[in-house]
């Protein structure tokens, strides 16, 4: 009868021994899984063009252009900002045409939506946006309701392109300052809006010449500054932003709890926690140059960067634009790598295919990360939209 207790505690060992191996080899499977999932997301075998035919020409006219030629037999000049809708199509920025495109979500189908094809400053709230002339739009982003957000840099000023094909003005009145904190925004004055970022009711914008970003309110309609005391310099790591000088913010990107600046002059990219407000150092020693990839994104050298896509706690992409390559930090390690371009900084176009890190790249600005996987570039200078695959 004594060892009835001891045979009970058996039992008890034993069954709790097998269930700490089952939880050992659940978190095992776990890491596996998450582990593979994660270079999944961020590892890339082929590089494709699927838009541009690589020289330079007029926009096309309003409408589908590829009714009669596949959109990479079309001339798109310098393509720059590039942003999916809710459809899957992708708008895209034609930085020298003065216009946006819109490729079809199978990539069949080229639609200009926005621009005249001539460079100028005209539009008014309602007009088609077709008939709305533009200066050199360097980004685009767009909301859950489809309406396309268009910074027109060098007319000083963010439009919107609703769902109808109407222009609305949202901010600026196209001439050059810096004015109109605490006011409606479309009385502000900006100096070259080169980038913008879009989440809910909340529109950011990259005010590149008085090195600041500015916050748009969507619902009251009213703008401020967040980030940039009208100095120019390296920000403080872990600072309140609204107190930090700023050197060329050139390209933003957004999640939900950051906002992702990429500093042209500063060859850095930074972040705004948007809980916090306070600004904290992601990549870029500071240093012009190309190196630092296996190591610290923060030591790393980066030369002129222009444009940045996130896949949110997985990977932040760069276009490493006066490098010709794309550059990734993975966001859980902060390990720097080159996934696009030549790793020596050689510009140049030798066709697609596989190792994407063997075809050249030329002043690429525009990066856009896809939920399928997919890495758009905007190749501008070898006037391509190219994609990246896993």
């Amino acid at each position: 009868m004594n060892r009835k207790p001891e045979a009970h505690a058996t039992k008890f060992k034993t069954r709790k021994a097998f269930t700490m191996k089952k939880a050992l080899l659940a978190i095992t499977v776990t890491v596996v899984f998450c582990s593979s999932y994660a270079q999944s997301q961020t590892k890339f075998s082929r590089i494709t063009t699927i838009a541009g035919s690589g020289k330079t020409g007029p926009a096309e006219t309003p409408g589908p252009a590829a009714t009669l030629r596949a959109p990479t037999a079309v001339s798109i000049s310098n393509p720059f900002g590039i942003e999916p809708d809710s459809k899957g199509n992708l708008i895209i920025a034609s930085f020298d045409q003065h216009v946006i495109y819109r490729l079809s979500a199978d990539r069949k189908l080229l639609e200009l939506i926005a621009g005249t094809g001539a460079e100028g400053m005209s539009g008014k709230t309602g007009d088609v946006a077709t008939a709305v002339a533009m200066n050199q739009p360097h980004e685009v982003r767009v909301d859950a309701r489809d309406n396309i957000y268009i910074a027109d840099t060098r007319n000083n000023r963010v439009g919107l392109v609703d769902a109808s094909g109407k222009w609305k003005a949202i901010a600026g009145t196209g001439e050059v300052g810096y004015a109109g904190d605490g006011r409606p925004a479309v009385d502000s004055k900006m100096n070259q809006a080169y980038s913008i970022a879009v989440d809910g009711s909340e529109l950011f914008v990259a005010d590149l010449m008085n090195h600041c970003i500015r916050k748009v309110d969507l619902t009251s309609g009213k703008i401020a500054t967040i980030c940039g005391n009208g100095k120019t310099g390296r920000p403080v790591d872990g600072a309140a932003a609204s107190e930090q000088a700023l050197e060329g913010p050139r390209s933003l990107a957004i999640d939900k709890q950051n906002l992702w600046i990429v500093l042209r002059e500063g060859n850095s990219v930074w972040r705004i926690d948007r809980t916090t407000g306070k600004i904290h150092h992601v990549a870029g020693s500071g240093q012009k140059g190309f190196e630092g990839d296996g190591a610290d994104a923060k030591l790393c050298k980066l030369n002129g960067p222009k444009g940045a896509a996130v896949n949110p706690g997985v990977a932040l992409y760069i276009a490493d634009t006066e490098n010709h390559a794309i550059r990734m930090v993975d966001l859980n390690t902060n390990l720097v790598s080159t996934i696009a371009g030549s790793p020596k900084g050689e510009p140049g176009f030798n066709g697609d295919g596989d190792q994407p890190t063997t075809r050249l790249l030329k002043r690429p600005h525009g990066v856009c990360w896809l939920p399928s996987g997919e890495l758009i570039v905007g190749d501008s200078e070898n006037h391509r939209v190219r994609v990246l695959t896993p």
